[in-house]
């Protein structure tokens, strides 16, 4: 057997996320009835994160396994003739037999996109979270600044997640500004669930002004989501990397 590594490209906004799931359209559904139609064999596809409903990934990681003998080299476009327009391979490779996209995986590194407009705008609003009025970014690096590295971020996930600890390396968040554009950049080992959209959530509320810079890693010290305001949403963000 032979272990393919794929980075995965993908509009999310009409995906149910990318876990697969009975009767609904998920990344990693398609991926898998698209490879099994192709190398004529059931494919079953490993990703490195499982991202939410309407999130979107340039720089996913997967890997499956198979017997089949098509060429590294074609087999990028031969996937990619079977796949619909919004989720595309970018590269593949043979990998050794133990590469396991998730648990092999070092950190991931997603990015919350905002645009100040004072109207809506259909454009940028699928990719982008479209905003009025202008951030502080100044208040919202003050408020990211404390959160990086190993704590317990149990404040920071969202409602109904299975996990065995909430205590995840944020190695790092920055926000930054270009023009109208305010982005922010998380990388950590892993992510709780909906963690990084309910950091977005806060550091915009921070940078609006309603809330206060220190409050957001006071809420993390004392495990006390009462005072955080709702996750960001979906459309912002995207897996920018993978890094193994």
């Amino acid at each position: 057997m032979r272990n393919i590594r794929l980075t995965v490209e993908y509009d999310g906004t009409d995906f149910h996320g990318f876990q697969r799931q009975s009767r609904l359209r998920t990344v990693q559904g398609v991926l898998e009835a698209c490879f099994s139609q192709v190398l004529g064999e059931p494919i079953r596809v490993i990703g490195a994160g499982r991202t939410d409903a309407g999130v979107h990934a340039a720089g996913q990681v997967v890997n499956f396994a198979t017997s089949r003998p098509v060429p590294i080299d074609k087999l990028t476009g031969v996937l990619n003739q079977a796949l619909p327009r919004d989720v595309k391979v970018q590269s593949c490779e043979e990998v050794a037999p133990d590469f396991h996209a998730r648990r092999c995986a070092r950190s991931r590194m997603y990015r919350y996109t905002i645009v100040e407009r004072l109207v809506p705008s259909p454009l940028l609003g699928r990719f982008a979270f479209v905003t009025p009025g202008r951030l502080s970014v100044p208040r919202m690096r003050a408020a990211a600044r404390p959160l990086v590295g190993r704590r317990d971020f149990w404040a920071l996930q969202g409602g109904g997640a299975e996990t065995t600890t909430t205590v995840r390396t944020l190695l790092r968040l920055a926000c930054r500004r270009e023009g109208e554009w305010v982005t922010i950049t998380a990388e950590a080992d892993s992510f709780l669930y909906r963690m990084v959209r309910l950091i977005a959530g806060a550091l915009i509320a921070v940078g609006r002004g309603e809330m206060e810079p220190g409050q957001l890693a006071a809420a993390v010290a004392d495990r006390d989501k009462s005072v955080l305001p709702a996750p960001a949403p979906a459309c912002g963000l995207c897996l920018v990397r993978v890094s193994y």
